[in-house]
């Protein structure tokens, strides 16, 4: 059971003195997202549909974009609520989650909190117990119910090798369903190795992440072979999008691939909707060329922004970020008017802490549908401590 006195400890030690954020005179990705979580604490993937994976890669975006702390927090303390983590992640007995575990620790690990201590909970203790006698990490739930793909196997690398632990023998596992092409498959034991870009994009950042550099550099070769002409990824499903191109930054750069990498992000900055767009839609990075649409942008904006800020998920804190996220001034012409054609945006309730205006300063288990009521938190942000309110709720009726 996560004790209300665990929560409120985790969330005391996440928040800490931080700077401002700046005015921008660029629409900033970051002001739009934190503006998506509702109620300041969740992300959703369509009206009244809770996507715990999701809101995770939101604090993800924010921490690679060095703003929007506050809204963090707040996410982590509604992902570190009893029900929400059970069921992202599991009850640590009948069912154990690998997303969720290690989507959980990144969180804890981005604020600088420990993952041996989530709201009580030490995630890496439960992780280490899914893992078989080859290095593979396996969800433990009903038959048929394993979700595990080559995303969990990568985060759970990087997971552990930001806590300083032992991967070898995951490593190894991941190392051995390379195709012969030099890429990485999503799905695991497939009759035919088929190499995939959002795949190949994670694993290279977790294997360079562990130090292996015979798999990885053939990978990374492999997956700057499938960069298209207007410098953007593709995924399985479609062309050049934000979603794989994001994804495949954090590669390059680890890479050394400094010149894919600038062409991709450059892309990036071609989806985004500057001030010549909608009020409520500035600063998002539409899903690709044919514009923007709401959901399919906070998806997308999440996983964009690690590539703007030429990071991934080894990399991503919110060491010396801002608490809140820049004002955007549009008052002055964009220097970037490229615009994707919008559709009218939904805005999510409950907006994100904006930073006033100061005067400048010196220069990133499965995810389900779950219905918004049957969820509730009451999260109260007053001077330097937030302070968690929790009430039982039924979950999952």
């Amino acid at each position: 059971m996560i004790r209300k006195s665990a929560l409120v400890a985790f969330v005391a030690a996440a928040l800490v003195a931080t700077p401002q954020a700046q005015a921008a005179a660029e629409p900033s990705a970051g002001t739009w997202l934190a503006g998506q979580f509702v109620d300041g604490t969740h992300l959703v993937k369509g009206p009244d549909l809770v996507d715990h994976g999701l809101t995770a890669d939101g604090v993800y975006g924010l921490a690679a974009a060095g703003v929007g702390k506050s809204t963090a927090v707040k996410a982590a303390a509604w992902l570190a609520e009893p029900g929400q983590l059970s069921y992202f992640a599991g009850d640590g007995e009948a069912e154990s989650y690998v997303g969720g575990l290690v989507k959980l620790a990144l969180v804890a690990q981005a604020l600088g909190t420990d993952p041996h201590d989530f709201a009580g909970v030490d995630l890496l203790d439960r992780l280490a117990a899914l893992q078989d006698g080859a290095g593979r990490y396996l969800d433990r739930t009903e038959p048929g119910g394993d979700q595990t793909n080559a995303f969990t196997q990568a985060l759970a690398i990087i997971t552990l090798t930001r806590a300083a632990q032992p991967v070898a023998k995951p490593v190894a596992f991941q190392v051995s369903t390379q195709c012969p092409d030099g890429g990485f498959p999503i799905s695991f034991g497939e009759p035919t190795c088929k190499s995939d870009v959002d795949g190949t994009a994670i694993v290279v950042q977790a294997l360079q992440a562990a130090g292996e550099k015979t798999a990885s550099v053939r990978a990374l070769a492999w997956l700057a072979s499938q960069q298209q002409a207007d410098g953007g990824f593709p995924s399985a499903l479609s062309g050049s999008n934000a979603n794989s191109t994001g994804l495949a930054v954090g590669a390059l750069v680890a890479g050394g691939r400094a010149e894919a990498a600038d062409k991709a992000v450059a892309y990036l900055r071609s989806l985004q909707v500057g001030c010549t767009g909608p009020e409520a839609a500035r600063g998002a990075i539409a899903y690709d060329a044919t514009g923007f649409e709401v959901y399919g942008a906070v998806r997308a904006t999440t996983q964009a922004m690690l590539g703007l800020a030429r990071k991934s998920l080894v990399d991503v804190s919110f060491a010396g970020a801002a608490n809140g996220v820049p004002a955007i001034d549009c008052a002055a012409p964009p220097s970037v008017p490229t615009t994707p054609a919008p559709t009218t945006p939904a805005p999510a309730p409950g907006g994100p802490e904006e930073a006033p205006v100061d005067p400048p300063l010196a220069a990133t288990g499965p995810d389900q549908a779950v219905p918004l009521t049957l969820f509730g938190s009451v999260a109260v942000l007053a001077g330097a401590v937030l302070v968690l309110v929790t009430r039982r709720r039924k979950v999952g009726a």
